[in-house]
């Protein structure tokens, strides 16, 4: 196909034809294009990695409270039956993530593994330290998830208002979990606030790696107003 030819005035008061080229034209166009898909592309690649994130994140919190409740009933009893109710929170939350990754394209995180390991051996560790470090610790993680999820909620109200509803609700669960941990708590002694320390660390840590940085960049983003 010939390339249209317009008229270009000069300075000189004469006229000019211009050529322009289809194919210019088209990769001008085609470059526009490319950048909203990538636009596009980014924030349901971000949807994936909170969807993953947030599903290893409670497969993590499913091994912590299960190991703790195997010592409940021995070393700190009048925890068992909320450690048990927190524990089926969790479970419920982890089914929750795992069946809305499908129609968005998600799959579970490679490194699922360290998070059950992980979460395993922290809630032995807490166990071992008795009933403050079982309240710490859940005060610790929840305060940490509280923070994510409150980030997430306000980038997908904007994305995916489904999955916002649903962390909305499951975010009810955890802020529960937490107003009991700090109710329940002693004043923190110097190692408590030292174990609260390490637990948040190693929580902002995972989530960090697992989502490979995009919860930095997505705080960002939000700070930003974006």
């Amino acid at each position: 196909m010939n390339s249209p030819i317009l008229n270009r005035h000069t300075g000189n008061g004469t006229i000019s034809p211009i050529t322009i080229s289809w194919s210019d034209t088209c990769a001008r166009w085609t470059g526009r294009q490319r950048s909203v898909t990538n636009g596009q592309s980014e924030h349901q690649r971000l949807i994936r990695r909170i969807l993953r994130v947030n599903h290893a994140g409670e497969c993590g919190a499913v091994h912590i409270y299960a190991s703790q409740s195997k010592r409940a009933h021995q070393d700190f009893p009048d925890l068992k039956d909320w450690l048990e109710q927190t524990l089926d929170h969790e479970m419920t939350h982890r089914s929750r993530f795992l069946n809305a990754m499908p129609e968005r394209g998600a799959k579970p995180c490679r490194l699922l593994s360290v998070w059950r390991w992980g979460g395993a051996l922290l809630g032995s560790i807490t166990s071992l330290t008795g009933r403050q470090g079982v309240l710490a610790c859940t005060a610790a993680v929840e305060r940490t998830v509280h923070r994510h999820l409150d980030e997430q909620i306000n980038f997908l109200v904007r994305h995916d208002i489904a999955l916002a509803g649903l962390i909305s609700e499951i975010q009810k669960d955890e802020i529960e979990h937490l107003a009991h941990a700090e109710n329940q708590l002693a004043s923190l002694s110097f190692y408590d606030r030292l174990l609260s320390t390490a637990i948040s660390v190693a929580t902002e840590t995972l989530i960090f790696v697992s989502t490979r940085g995009d919860s930095l960049f997505l705080s960002q983003k939000l700070k930003a107003n974006i």
